[in-house]
């Protein structure tokens, strides 16, 4: 499962996300303090997916951790963004346990810890394989 690319397309399909960031939602890349003249978004994972919750001998879920990042010139455009962005998660079952927000060389930013269990969504492909072996 690529969670990055569902939390991505979960970002970009909002609408006051899309029209305020658009194509500044980045993974992993932090932008320099003077190339932040329009709002960022920034994807981090913090660990990678792990396999969760068993049951007849497999794995139903994956549990994920990532962090997201807000960077404004404007502390009330970083926290509407944040708030946004926790919506987002939220929906996508992705619960807020951590954050900070601080201040920095003219930049707001608010950084906000996400983790959640995620259902697999392979199970047909795992069924149609595990057939083919008997």
């Amino acid at each position: 499962m690529d969670v990055l690319a569902k939390i991505y397309n979960a970002l970009i399909a909002d609408e006051l996300i899309a029209d305020q960031v658009a194509d500044r939602i980045k993974y992993y890349e932090y932008p320099e303090s003077g190339e932040v003249d329009k709002p960022y978004i920034i994807i981090d994972p913090l660990d990678v997916p792990q396999p969760s919750d068993f049951a007849d001998d497999t794995w139903l879920t994956f549990d994920c951790l990532y962090q997201i990042e807000v960077w404004t010139k404007n502390r009330t455009t970083t926290r509407q963004l944040g708030e946004r962005v926790h919506q987002v998660l939220w929906k996508l079952g992705l619960i807020q346990n951590g954050g900070l927000s601080e201040y920095d060389s003219g930049i707001f930013r608010d950084a906000r810890r996400f983790r959640g269990k995620l259902y697999r969504e392979d199970f047909d492909t795992i069924a149609v394989s595990l057939n083919k072996e008997e």
